[in-house]
C-alpha cells in the first residue's frame, strides 16, 4: 500500500509537513515507542514530528502490509515496522553507524479517502514487539 511506504518516506526525510498532509483533519497518531500518548489532529500530529532531535536518522522498513476494505471510502491496514536509527554526530555523513537498539513493531491503520479523493490516515497507533540488540 502506497500511502504506508509514502509515510515511512516522509517520516524518514524528516518532512514533518508532508507527513501531517497524509492525515486528515482530525486524524490521530500514536508513535509505538509511545502507543499510550496518542496526539490529535494534523497541526499537533506537525508540531510531534517537528520535535523530534535534529541529530537522529532513521529508517523504517514496512512489510507485512494487508488491507482490508471495508467501503469505497474506508479501509483498515495493519503492516509490520522495523526502525533503523542512528546518532549523527557534527559533521558526520553518510553513511553511518546504526545504533545498536533497533526496534520492530507493528501499526493498526484506519484511513479514509477525503473529500478531494486522496487516501488519508483517520487513525494510525503503532506498537512494539521487540527490541533488538539493545
Amino acid at each position: 500500500m502506497q500511502l504506508v511506504a509514502r509515510f515511512a518516506e516522509r517520516n524518514d526525510a524528516r518532512d514533518p509537513d508532508a507527513v501531517a498532509e497524509m492525515f486528515v483533519e482530525d486524524g490521530i497518531f500514536a508513535r509505538p515507542t509511545a502507543p499510550d500518548a496518542p496526539v490529535q489532529g494534523r497541526e499537533a500530529i506537525r508540531a510531534q514530528f517537528r520535535a523530534r532531535p535534529a541529530n537522529k536518522l532513521t529508517r523504517h522498513i514496512c512489510a507485512n502490509v494487508i488491507v482490508d476494505v471495508e467501503s469505497a471510502t474506508e479501509a483498515t491496514v495493519v503492516s509490520t515496522i522495523l526502525l533503523y536509527t542512528a546518532t549523527l554526530a557534527d559533521g558526520e555523513g553518510l553513511p553511518v553507524k546504526a545504533d545498536a537498539k533497533q526496534l520492530i513493531g507493528a501499526y493498526r491503520d484506519r484511513i479514509v479517502r477525503d473529500r478531494d479523493g486522496v487516501w488519508r490516515f483517520k487513525e494510525r497507533r503503532g506498537s512494539l514487539a521487540m527490541n533488538v540488540g539493545g
